[in-house]
């Protein structure tokens, strides 16, 4: 049924209302290497996953039909952990060489406003509070976990590395973890090897789940920076080098 044109109101949709925030700029801060990192461990970590519970609990029933399929598991688990591995690497490389939010004072809260930001942050993924912290980069508390994060994607390295050589017996690999097993039993490094997959499997769950709230919150563009690498940021909240270039961009105070 067809309204009336004079019932059908011209104004703005009151269920998805215009925000002003004032003047907004598109800001490049997620550089490519970054992103390729973020979404090759996405990938990896779903393989790993996989493949590494395989390992743990031959599920599929085919060895009779395919001898060799054990071994198949194991050559994609081990690849995509070599993978795993250099994309990591890449990782701590940006943490010195990468642009200023994804440098490592940004990562290690190493001041008191940092730990006070952590708290705001807290309570709002708490629903304790209505407003989200904005940040360019990311906030205290996402950074940090994203360091404890790194750290235990470093230690399942390790064990990785150390079950492998464990079999292997390799030239290389052996000076390096092969020393492990002598303090810690063989079956505790499986054993923590296996429970770090359960961890970054929660991790991720929470990660999209506290990204959607954020995005929601700020309606910013937050998720879509993981692809472009471009936030939209106000120009009130951008840093004073930030400001000036844009300004400049835009034809004001350039120096011929």
């Amino acid at each position: 049924m067809l309204l009336a044109p004079e019932k059908i109101s011209p104004g703005p949709d009151v269920h998805h209302p215009r925000v002003d925030e004032g003047k907004m700029v598109g800001l490049y801060v997620w550089q490519y290497p970054l992103r390729l990192v973020h979404w090759g461990l996405v990938i990896c970590i779903g393989v790993l996953s996989f493949t590494g519970y395989y390992i743990h609990d031959p599920f599929i029933v085919g060895q009779i039909k395919y001898p060799f399929l054990m071994g198949d598991f194991r050559f994609v688990h081990y690849l995509f952990g070599m993978i795993f591995m250099a994309l990591l690497l890449t990782r701590i490389y940006l943490f010195f060489e990468g642009n200023r939010w994804e440098r490592w004072p940004r990562y290690v809260p190493l001041h008191a406003r940092q730990w006070k930001e952590m708290v705001k942050v807290a309570k709002f993924y708490l629903f304790i509070t209505p407003k989200a912290v904005s940040k360019i980069g990311h906030n205290a508390l996402a950074a940090f976990s994203y360091v404890i994060l790194y750290a235990l994607a470093a230690l399942a390295v390790i064990t990785g590395l150390v079950m492998f050589n464990w079999i292997d017996h390799n030239a290389v690999i052996n000076p390096l973890v092969g020393w492990i097993p002598s303090f810690i039993n063989i079956q505790n490094i499986r054993l923590i090897h296996f429970f770090l997959m359960f961890v970054f499997i929660a991790f991720g769950i929470l990660h999209v789940h506290l990204c959607l709230i954020v995005s929601s919150a700020e309606k910013r563009g937050l998720l879509d920076s993981i692809f472009t690498g471009y936030k939209i940021i106000p120009m009130d909240e951008l840093e004073d080098d930030d400001r000036a270039a844009i300004e400049a961009a835009q034809g004001h105070r350039v120096h011929k």
